[in-house]
């Protein structure tokens, strides 16, 4: 598999983007709530009740969390610069649910952990695609799909080969995939331009 720099034409990216897109969300809900709540007295005190901040009490409170070992990147060091070098790398989500097994992280966490290794150019304890259960069907043809897209193939190509073949599209490019993933030539070559 040819290792990505964009995050353009994968739906394992596309996944991704969308879980991180509802962490975020939660993740701002939360804080609102937090700091909503932050204003509020405790149940059963008034507000004229509650003791006012000691002078000079103007630091923001520490929390109760670990450090992170090892300078490893946490759930808020998850950027874009060690996303690309986990996708670029050819990890996918499997992979990255087995690290924050293994590290016994969130998901999040573990693949920006896994980002910052590898752009310090150190070993991942899981490698790309190792996580991958190759006897499920619909992993496979994620593979074949990934191989039409990375070899060059078009959205026209899969409507060429299913007027060639006398099946829909989705059929079609699908066959073609997995064609290409047992590593058999297409009747056509690629009109578009293959990954490097």
């Amino acid at each position: 598999m040819t290792p990505r720099t964009s995050t353009t034409g994968s739906s394992r990216r596309t996944a991704a983007l969308g879980v991180v897109a509802v962490t975020f969300t939660v993740g701002v809900a939360g804080v609102g709530c937090a700091s909503a709540s932050a204003d509020r007295p405790a149940a059963g005190v008034t507000a004229g009740d509650a003791a006012p901040p000691a002078p000079g009490d103007d630091a923001v409170p520490t929390t109760d969390a670990p450090p992170v070992a090892d300078g490893l990147a946490g759930a808020d060091e998850y950027t874009q610069e060690r996303s690309d070098a986990f996708w670029g790398a050819g990890y996918y989500m499997e992979d990255a649910f087995v690290l924050a097994e293994l590290w016994d992280v969130p998901l999040l966490e573990a693949k920006g952990r896994a980002g910052q290794l590898l752009l310090d150019e150190q070993p991942v304890p899981v490698a790309p695609g190792s996580s991958l259960d190759l006897t499920d069907p619909e992993t496979i043809e994620m593979l074949g799909m990934e191989k039409y897209w990375d070899g060059g193939y078009t959205h026209e190509d899969g409507a060429s080969l299913a007027a060639l073949w006398d099946m829909d599209v989705y059929e079609a490019k699908a066959t073609a995939g997995r064609m290409l993933y047992d590593g058999q030539p297409l009747p056509i070559p690629p009109s578009g331009t293959p990954e490097s």
